[in-house]
C-alpha cells in the first residue's frame, strides 16, 4: 500500500504519523510546500515577540520523517492529478504513484497588489521571520497598518502592541467577522480596540501602497495613512485547479462526506481546505483551526487505512486581542442559522452570540465570556434546544 499526502502542515503530518502507527509496512510520501519540519502556527505570533525561541516553535526534528520512514519531499507542489491510472504530477517533473492520495494542502494567503518592504504576512514560518527582521530594524516614529478583520488581525494587534507601535487598522467590513458577528458584538470588539489606542477605519479597503522600495503609506478608500508597516490578513485563497481538472469536487472547499472521502474513490481530504459533512450539526461546513486539523488528520488515516471512521468534532477557537477573550465553537456562520440569540452587550463588556437551526443549538460565540463556553460546547454535542441552553 502506498499513502500519498499533498500537504506537510498538521493535518498532513498527523495523518503520516498516525497511518505509521496502523502500518508499518506501508509506503507514505509526505508532500510538503514548505522547506521546515512540521511547526506549531500557533506559536508564531509569541515568537514574533520573543516569547518563544524560535527552536520551540518546530513540533517535529527534520530526522523524524527518517524514523518514521516517510519519504519527506520538501519545496515541492501537486500540479497534476490523474485518478483514473492513480498518480500525481509534481513540480519537480516527477510522477507519483498512489494507492490512497490525501489532500490537506492548506491554502495561500490573500496578498495585496504590490509588494513593498514593510508589508507583512503571517501564516508561515518564513513569514515570521521576515515579521521579526522588519521589526528589529524599526525605527523611532514607527507607526503599523493592519488590514483585515480577523484572526490574523487580532495577531497583528497583539504584536504591535507588544512593541508599542502606534497602529491604524483597516477592515473591510462594518466590524470584526461579518459573517459570524452581530453589530452588538462588533461594536464591543471596536469599543476594546478605541479604548486601547486603536485607530480604526471601518469598511475601507487598501487600494494603493506608496513607496519606492520601502513602505511609506497606504492609501485606503478612507484617505492616505502614513505606516512603516502594514499586516496583512484578508483570508486564504486554496488553490483547486488540478483537484477540479481531475474531476474532485469544490465549493468553498474541497468537498467531502463525514468520512473525509471526497466524490473520488481513494482520495480524502483534510485541514483547512476541508469542506465536509459535520453530522453533528447535520450540514457542510469548512472549519479552519489548528485543533479541526489534527483532529481531521488522525481521523481520515483510520478510514484510509481500512477503519471506516466518522469524524465527529465540536471544534473550538479562542484568541486574545489586548485582553478581551474570543472564543468560536461549532458553526458560526449567521447566513446558516435560522435564529441566532445575543446574550449580554456592548456596554456590560460581554457579549455571547448563539446560533439555532431547527430549535437546536449549533454554534456560539463568546467575546469577554468565556464562562459560557462549557455550556454551550455541552450543548452542540448533546443536541440541545435553545430554550434547554440556559444561559443568561
Amino acid at each position: 500500500m502506498h499513502y500519498v499526502i499533498i500537504g506537510g502542515g498538521v493535518a498532513g503530518t498527523t495523518a503520516a504519523e498516525e497511518l505509521r502507527k496502523r502500518d508499518k509496512s506501508a509506503d507514505i510520501t509526505l508532500v510538503s510546500e514548505e522547506h521546515h519540519p512540521l511547526y506549531s502556527r500557533v506559536l508564531l505570533p509569541h515568537y514574533v515577540k520573543g516569547k518563544v525561541p524560535r527552536e520551540r516553535v518546530f513540533l517535529k526534528k527534520e530526522f523524524w520523517y527518517g524514523e518514521q520512514n516517510i519519504e519527506w519531499l520538501r519545496g515541492i507542489t501537486c500540479k497534476h492529478l490523474d485518478p483514473r491510472n492513480k498518480f500525481v504530477g509534481l513540480s519537480d517533473g516527477r510522477e507519483l504513484p498512489y494507492d490512497k492520495l490525501l489532500i490537506a494542502t492548506g491554502g495561500e494567503v490573500r496578498a495585496v497588489d504590490e509588494d513593498l518592504r514593510g508589508v507583512s504576512y503571517l501564516r508561515t514560518l518564513d513569514d515570521a521571520d521576515h515579521l521579526v527582521q522588519l521589526l528589529s530594524a524599526q525605527g523611532a516614529g514607527s507607526r503599523a497598518g493592519i488590514f483585515g478583520g480577523g484572526f490574523i488581525a487580532c495577531e497583528y494587534l497583539n504584536i504591535f502592541s507588544h512593541f508599542r507601535i502606534p497602529t491604524i487598522l483597516f477592515h473591510r467590513g462594518a466590524h470584526f467577522w461579518t459573517r459570524s458577528l452581530v453589530p452588538e458584538a462588533g461594536a464591543l470588539i471596536e469599543n476594546h480596540l478605541t479604548q486601547h489606542g486603536v485607530e480604526l477605519h471601518v469598511n475601507a479597503q487598501v487600494t494603493n501602497l506608496v513607496g519606492e522600495k520601502e513602505l511609506t503609506a497606504v492609501t485606503t478608500t478612507t484617505g492616505e495613512h502614513a505606516v512603516n508597516f502594514l499586516g496583512v490578513g484578508i483570508g486564504i485563497e486554496p488553490n483547486f485547479s488540478w483537484m477540479r481538472e481531475a474531476g474532485v469536487e469544490t465549493g468553498v472547499g474541497v468537498k467531502a462526506n463525514a468520512f473525509l472521502e471526497t466524490n473520488v474513490p481513494d482520495i480524502s481530504v483534510a485541514g483547512d481546505i476541508a469542506e465536509f459533512f459535520d453530522p453533528i450539526v447535520e450540514r457542510q461546513i469548512q472549519i479552519g483551526n489548528w485543533m479541526n486539523a489534527m483532529s481531521q488528520g488522525r481521523c481520515v488515516a483510520k478510514t484510509m487505512s481500512g477503519e471506516k471512521t466518522e469524524f465527529r468534532l465540536v471544534s473550538s477557537y479562542a484568541t486574545n486581542v489586548l485582553g478581551l477573550e474570543i472564543i468560536f465553537v461549532g458553526d458560526t456562520q449567521k447566513s446558516a442559522a435560522d435564529e441566532v440569540q445575543v446574550v449580554g452587550s456592548a456596554q456590560a463588556g460581554g457579549v455571547t452570540q448563539v446560533f439555532g437551526r431547527q430549535g437546536r443549538v449549533v454554534g456560539g460565540i463568546m467575546i469577554g465570556r468565556n464562562h459560557d463556553r462549557v455550556a454551550i460546547t455541552k450543548a452542540i454535542q448533546e443536541r440541545k434546544t435553545l430554550q434547554e441552553l440556559g444561559i443568561c
